[in-house]
């Protein structure tokens, strides 16, 4: 799990005395973009609701301090606020289980002095965890898969290897069939919102197709902020869209330098003309997201951070991250193209440094300052370690990953 250790309670709401909680009325923690420092050795973390005899309600309580630190979107609404919602409404008991499990090891990270030893809250997890896998099985099998199907799979994970490993399957599977249609209202639309940006991450990170490029997953994406969603648009939704037809170049890319390694051309082919065309109508389309959104103010002093949301501060390190993946999809294989007499777009090694430091520093920011998920992190961090060229920048990756 990746919510980090802080000292202090001053953001951290208890719960009030006599009345009772359901994971839906839970109230979560501060998210005004302020992390806590880390807590020292051998002291609690955070101080959680006083007489609680009920460890159930404890370890909801810290599922709710995990959530609130792990941010997907940088949004106000976060993943917590969903899954508590949908835990409200729904009678089965392995999103709840889910919930239970990973509450359970954030009281043993923040070193929680009121639940049970170490040991006992680990195996409680265990418990759960496992509970909620079987149950989790048996309702993906059956003819109705709800919409706390959906949610479980972005909070549990089956493969035992991790969030990034889950990130990379489970829930890419589970938005693909979710279906565009279902994912227009309800429930289900809120679970795209939160899961579309681990989908994307997962495309670029393995170089791998993805179904978020499909007529009707655009489609999807460009009409859900009409009507009453307007005001939840946030220009990171628009780059994630360009983000994933950058991902698909990519992989048309590969195909093509496939074909042509076992049988090259002397000459420029249409589907040459075209990789590179499509590649330049990319670059357009990020330098006009970047222009109103993301260009530096004339007088630095009228630009605070204050006044930029989290997600706003994500789109920024994306938008540094893909401009250089963008290049990449050619700067590897340039000597290729330059055969065949194209010229593709790529960056100067000047403007890819920028953006790696770019990268580096705002990612160390986010990190510091935000609840941003580390998991978001995953593929900027990689593509600014390929691109280090100094020492200092290797081990300032190191340490942002580590």
């Amino acid at each position: 799990m990746f919510g980090s250790a802080r000292k202090g309670n001053s953001h951290i709401i208890l719960v009030e005395r006599g009345k009772q909680k359901t994971p839906a009325s839970f109230k979560s923690p501060d998210r005004t973009g302020r992390k806590q420092p880390p807590s020292t050795i051998g002291r609690s973390a955070v101080s959680s609701p006083s007489r609680l005899v009920d460890n159930g309600l404890s370890f909801l309580y810290y599922f709710d301090v995990f959530a609130g630190r792990n941010s997907f979107t940088g949004k106000e609404r976060s993943l917590a606020d969903e899954v508590k919602q949908l835990s409200g409404l729904h009678s089965a008991s392995y999103l709840m289980d889910a919930m239970l499990s990973i509450g359970a090891i954030q009281a043993v990270k923040l070193n929680a002095p009121d639940v049970p030893p170490r040991n006992k809250c680990l195996a409680t997890a265990l418990e759960h965890y496992s509970k909620s896998i079987v149950a989790l099985r048996d309702s993906i099998n059956s003819p109705r898969k709800g919409d706390d199907s959906l949610q479980n799979t972005l909070i549990n994970d089956e493969t035992g290897d991790g969030w990034q490993q889950h990130m990379a399957h489970g829930t890419s599977k589970a938005l693909e069939a979710c279906g565009p249609l279902k994912c227009r209202a309800g429930p289900s639309r809120k679970f795209f919102i939160q899961a579309r940006i681990f989908e994307v991450s997962r495309t670029i990170v393995g170089n791998e197709p993805t179904f978020l490029t499909q007529p009707e997953w655009m489609d999807l994406s460009r009409s859900m902020w009409t009507g009453e969603h307007g005001d939840e648009w946030r220009p990171l939704d628009s780059l994630l869209d360009i983000m994933a037809m950058v991902s698909k170049l990519r992989v048309r890319t590969a195909e093509f330098i496939d074909i042509q390694e076992g049988c090259p051309d002397e000459e420029p082919t249409p589907e040459a003309h075209s990789i590179c065309s499509a590649a330049v109508t990319l670059g357009e389309a990020l330098s006009s997201w970047y222009t109103p959104y993301a260009r530096p103010a004339a007088k630095p002093a009228a630009h605070s951070r204050a006044k930029e949301d989290d997600s706003m501060l994500l789109s920024r390190i994306f938008f540094a991250a893909i401009s250089i993946y963008l290049s990449g999809i050619f700067d590897y294989e340039i000597t290729h193209w330059h055969r065949l007499g194209l010229a593709p777009p790529t960056l100067d090694e000047q403007a890819v440094q920028t953006h790696t430091n770019t990268i580096l520093q705002l990612s160390n920011l986010a990190l510091d300052a935000t609840n941003l998920s580390p998991l978001l992190f995953l593929f900027p961090l990689r593509i600014a370690g390929a691109r280090s060229r100094t020492q200092w920048q290797r081990d300032w990756v190191a340490r942002l990953r580590s």
